[in-house]
């Protein structure tokens, strides 16, 4: 079967992206026009590993949204996926207005957000779904630029932890100049190299180090492109390991507060998400009183059960300093 083939937690992902789409064009009924932009529209089809289940990719998703529906919707992709991906969606969906952009989305972003000029007043929404380092910061300023309304574009945004294990190793070996261009392209500078000197040291631990590149890319944002609001969500392989999060920037409090509430069901109804909040939990209260967390098979049983009435599994907590910044601020 021809396609492509993901884990379940794409699948939690695009459950979250959905719902979070129909709330924001309810929440912009009132808006003429409501535009959506996806920087990695991907491809036509895709597949659960293992069940061979079919997923609805992001610009289906995008386009099946109709309670309003998108006015305006904008997908980028690769140019040998491109034409395929353009067809296959105005045979599906006719008489919608769309526009398939090929080539690499951090130089056709431009030629987006030129074409949708007559609309910066409008309620835009961006998804920004890569593979690995494959945003540049230049691309989230042009985004944060782009509206000339009361509310920035809102971005959703992959940043894929796991490549910090693929691209800056611990073993003796060297970054590639590739691999760290990529990254200080990604953040918009070179910090990162702080936080990878502090793990190479031993000062931070695998988990904290990966903690500081998110917490560095929610900074930013924040800081210097002036989001009031960066949401991370954790997402988890079969094995219960983190291999990216998705980062949901908005200065809208309408955003903000359906963001939180949709992350706190997604973290409920998600098993492997509902045992990592409990496990962090648990680890910080017997860290805090200088107990190593070990836990019984009795409390790895606690950590895999079914929600207890009124429990929470999502609190915004704002950026902190990132690590080391101070010596250069």
């Amino acid at each position: 079967m021809a396609g492509r083939y993901w884990g379940i937690w794409t699948r939690e992902k695009l459950d979250v992206l959905r719902r979070y789409l129909d709330a924001f064009t309810t929440a912009s009924t009132r808006s003429r026009e409501i535009v959506y932009l996806d920087l990695f529209a991907g491809q036509t089809e895709n597949y659960l590993r293992g069940t061979l289940e079919r997923l609805e990719g992001s610009a289906r998703i995008a386009l099946q949204t109709t309670d309003p529906p998108f006015t305006r919707l904008a997908f980028c992709e690769l140019r040998h996926h491109a034409k395929a991906l353009d067809e296959r969606l105005r045979a599906d969906y006719p008489g919608r207005q769309f526009q398939v952009y090929p080539g690499d989305c951090n130089e056709t972003v431009h030629t987006v957000l030129r074409d949708l000029q007559p609309y910066t007043w409008a309620p835009t929404f961006a998804f920004i779904d890569p593979n690995g380092p494959h945003t540049h910061w230049t691309t989230l300023e042009a985004l944060a630029r782009h509206r000339t309304g009361e509310h920035k574009v809102e971005l959703w945004l992959l940043l894929p932890v796991d490549l910090f294990v693929r691209t800056l190793p611990v073993d003796g070996k060297l970054v590639t100049d590739a691999n760290a261009a990529a990254l200080t392209a990604m953040f918009g500078m070179d910090h990162w190299r702080v936080v990878y000197r502090a793990r190479l040291a031993g000062e931070l631990e695998p988990a904290e180090a990966r903690d500081e590149y998110v917490n560095l890319m929610r900074w930013r944002l924040q800081r210097d492109l002036g989001y009031r609001w960066t949401h991370p969500l954790e997402m988890l392989n079969e094995q219960n390991r983190p291999i990216y999060h998705m980062i949901f920037a908005t200065d809208h409090e309408a955003g903000t507060r359906i963001m939180s509430h949709i992350y706190g069901s997604a973290a409920e109804e998600f098993p492997a998400m509902r045992e990592a909040v409990r496990r962090r939990r648990q680890d910080e209260e017997l860290e805090a009183m200088g107990i190593m967390p070990l836990f019984s098979a009795d409390e790895m049983e606690q950590l895999a059960a079914p929600p207890r009435r009124g429990e929470r599994f999502y609190e915004y907590v704002d950026p902190w300093l990132p690590y080391g910044m101070q010596d250069h601020c």
